[in-house]
């Protein structure tokens, strides 16, 4: 039986380790803590046998002995924030990756990294955004605010340590929907809309729904055809930012107030790092790699939306 190590507990995480659980891997996971909703995610993961281990992922003693303890044969980084100083932000998509990739190097390099970054990490660079033809390059690339440039020195990290031998993908996820996600933007939305608020917000993104992600990842990770590489993980359609309070609404049978709103106005009622996101409204991200590692995909805004307001129900009534 195959093993792999999920690095962080999350909306993300638990999704994947739920997948990998089903896909016949023997899964463990790390956390700093447990408390709020990411009791639920452990509850929920306890009950699949996947196997929890505390650790700070910054450290990297004690991220080589985990490693050398459970001897994966995947590790899969998904460890991420959106909020922060840059510090906290430097450390969360830096120095992390960092340590658990010399980790690797240091245990066994037969290990395959799967690192999770963020389709912001290049920066916005046009209207319609694939992948550079040269990894970061700075004549490409233009990441500007700190969250941007800590993502990408993040990457940059990995590739310079691929040089040394590690064999790694990494993944830069459009929006992601689907159970088990309590984000700030969504939850945002979500207390609007229960207390009949309904934002038509104008404007179109590109996502991805959190069943189809895990499936790309546990493909990237089990194939010899990615190894040092990077892709952007995206559905082919784009939906309208409305059409998701549209959905929660409905879901939820509440018939509000329907107010028109442009992101501009939107951006009042989110958090700091969520706000600085809506300037991808608009902005398309070439799917094609992820169709060619799933295959064409159905939009799975309806399904991915329901998950949603059920997580959300269940943690915060």
């Amino acid at each position: 039986m195959e093993k792999a190590l999920i690095i962080g507990l999350g909306f993300i995480a638990t999704n994947l380790a739920k997948h990998l659980v089903d896909r016949g891997f023997d899964v463990y996971i790390t956390y700093r803590s447990v408390r709020g909703s990411k009791a639920l995610m452990m509850k929920d993961l306890l009950e699949l046998n996947v196997k929890p281990y505390k650790l700070d992922p910054g450290n990297y003693d004690d991220t080589v002995k985990l490693i050398n303890n459970i001897k994966p044969n995947y590790v899969f980084n998904t460890v991420g924030i959106l909020n922060g100083s840059w510090t906290e932000l430097w450390n969360a998509h830096v120095e992390v990756p960092r340590n658990i990739a010399r980790a690797i190097l240091n245990v066994d390099r037969s290990i395959k990294l799967v690192h999770i970054s963020a389709s912001a990490a290049t920066g916005r660079i046009g209207r319609f955004i694939s992948e550079e033809s040269v990894h970061c390059d700075f004549s490409y690339v233009s990441p500007r605010t700190d969250y941007e440039r800590s993502k990408c020195d993040g990457e940059r990290t990995i590739k310079e340590l691929g040089n040394e031998g590690l064999n790694y993908v990494i993944v830069r996820p459009a929006l992601v929907y689907g159970y088990y996600n309590d984000h700030n933007e969504f939850l945002s939305l979500y207390k609007l809309v229960r207390i009949g608020l309904i934002p038509q917000i104008s404007g179109l993104v590109n996502a991805i729904y959190v069943g189809y992600l895990v499936k790309e990842l546990e493909r990237l990770a089990v194939s010899e055809e990615y190894r040092n590489t990077f892709l952007y993980a995206t559905e082919c359609s784009m939906y309208s930012l409305g059409e998701f309070a549209r959905l929660m609404a409905e879901y939820l049978n509440i018939n509000g107030i329907r107010i028109p709103l442009p992101p501009g106005i939107v951006s009042l009622f989110l958090p700091s790092g969520a706000r600085s996101l809506l300037k991808y409204v608009n902005v398309q991200y070439d799917c094609g790699s992820t169709r060619r590692v799933l295959g064409d995909v159905e939009p799975a805004i309806g399904v991915g939306v329901r998950e949603m307001v059920d997580w959300l129900r269940r943690v915060y009534g």
